[in-house]
């Protein structure tokens, strides 16, 4: 088992605001030059309104983490720029003005902050952006003051889970000012045993100072899962080997599938890869790890007008699901 078995994804997330413009502005055409600047700088970026999406596109974008809840509640002046391959998105019109996420692959927060960080240096050539000497980027919530910048990781963790050492970690880590929240963030529940590990402040840290404490904590943590998952499998070894190949046998022969039993036998299946009880061509498991988020609900529908209907959708799912795990596996 390796660090990238474990560490699904890394984000980097840049909050800025307009200067002498008030946070939370519902004026309309507010972001339509920061969205420009942004076009003209990059190519591959396209934009559109959130007023424009159909509901179920928006739920979808939520779902695979590239827009916020807080986007979508501001239907009336937000806009949403982003690379033809999502992986950089930028967010004009959420809590702050500004917020420019790129999300890797992996542990790749360095490569995340990168891409980012040129975005913010593009809007900042033709924009002004409010700041200050002694608080650095002013920001509507106090802890992004300073460099506004948030960087988290998404891993898999269900040793940590099952034992219940992970409640532990996450009071330590809150003592550190970071924080370890369920998969869509603050208040959410830790689906398929996923979790975002991100620091909880950064005023007085440099960006290099956020992404060197993320990463070491990270390496921490999965260093504690790896050794907890092979305790774990040699007191149970049966009993594990008996949940991960019934969780094959129903994803690989369910007519229906509900999301939560999807998510759950999903994530037996990658604690199976990481133990190597199931193996994958080319040793690519990170096909588990796209399923999580391409089963949902509202992203379903967006590519199978079927899935409005319940019954349709688990029908759907369970196909999908099915069809990707037999051509994965070696």
């Amino acid at each position: 088992m390796e660090l990238n078995d474990l560490v699904v994804s890394s984000r980097v997330r840049l909050a800025r605001n307009l200067e002498g413009v008030p946070f939370k502005t519902r004026v309309n055409g507010a972001f339509d030059g920061l969205a420009g600047t942004i076009k003209q700088r990059n190519a591959r970026f396209v934009s559109t309104s959130v007023a424009q999406l159909q509901p179920d596109m928006a739920q979808a974008l939520f779902e695979q983490h590239l827009i916020s809840r807080e986007l979508i509640d501001n239907k009336r002046n937000s806009v949403i720029v982003a690379r033809n391959d999502n992986r950089v998105v930028v967010m004009l019109g959420e809590e702050d003005h500004v917020r420019i996420q790129c999300i890797q692959t992996g542990f790749d927060l360095d490569n995340a902050y990168m891409l980012a960080k040129k975005i913010a240096d593009d809007i900042e050539a033709d924009h002004k952006i409010a700041w200050r000497k002694d608080f650095g980027y002013l920001t509507s919530c106090p802890t992004n003051l300073g460099s506004g910048m948030r960087a988290s990781v998404m891993v898999f963790l269900p040793a940590l889970t099952i034992t219940g050492q992970i409640h532990g970690i996450a009071d330590q880590l809150s003592n550190q000012l970071f924080t370890v929240r369920g998969v869509y963030g603050e208040g959410s529940q830790a689906g398929g045993y996923m979790y975002q590990i991100s620091n909880q402040a950064c005023f007085n840290m440099t960006p290099t100072q956020i992404l060197d404490r993320v990463k070491k904590i990270t390496t921490q943590i999965a260093k504690m899962e790896m050794d907890t998952q092979a305790t774990l499998y040699k007191q149970n070894q049966d009993a594990i080997l008996d949940d991960v190949m019934r969780a094959w046998g129903l994803l690989t022969n369910a007519y229906m599938l509900s999301s939560d039993e999807a998510v759950q036998n999903i994530a037996l299946l990658k604690l199976g890869s990481c133990l190597g009880i199931i193996k994958f061509k080319n040793n690519n498991s990170k096909i588990l790890d796209d399923m999580f988020f391409i089963i949902q609900p509202n992203t379903l529908v967006t590519v199978d007008n079927r899935a409005t209907a319940v019954i349709e959708r688990d029908k759907i799912r369970a196909k999908r699901v099915k069809d990707l795990l037999l051509s994965s596996r070696v």
